[in-house]
């Protein structure tokens, strides 16, 4: 199954960017698709044609920086979110990857949306938050 990953080199420690991205339900602050609501291991997430889409939240790991999660609307996707410490624990490196179970050929658009309108725009945000 295909996977679509990107990466953000951040100069701020893991554990601070942790602050910010770890809580799945309301990612609000960096998150670039608007949270419609959440409730406990779920939220739903306003998509760029404007529906939405349910997440529901499979497993978090505050201690190691990661927790992936499941869409249970639209095509079927297992994302992971986990933050590495880099450079001696002065930096981090968020690796923000998605894995598709649908078929090749519905794969390719959703993957372009995902990239350039949902996962580079909010790690931007991120970065930016942190800049």
């Amino acid at each position: 199954m295909p996977t679509l990953s990107v990466i953000a080199a951040i100069d701020i420690p893991a554990v601070r960017i942790w602050e910010a991205v770890g809580d799945f339900e309301d990612p609000s602050n960096w998150y670039a698709r608007p949270i419609e609501g959440h409730s406990r291991g779920e939220r739903r997430v306003r998509r760029p044609d404007g529906s939405t889409v349910r997440e529901r939240l499979l497993s978090h790991d505050a201690v190691g920086h990661t927790y992936t999660y499941r869409a249970l609307d639209g095509p079927p996707l297992l994302g992971r979110l986990a933050l590495e410490s880099i450079a001696g624990g002065t930096m981090c490196l968020v690796v923000w990857s998605v894995r598709f179970e649908s078929t090749p050929s519905e794969q390719l658009p959703v993957l372009r949306e995902l990239e350039h309108r949902v996962m580079r725009p909010a790690l931007r945000t991120l970065r930016e938050t942190f800049a």
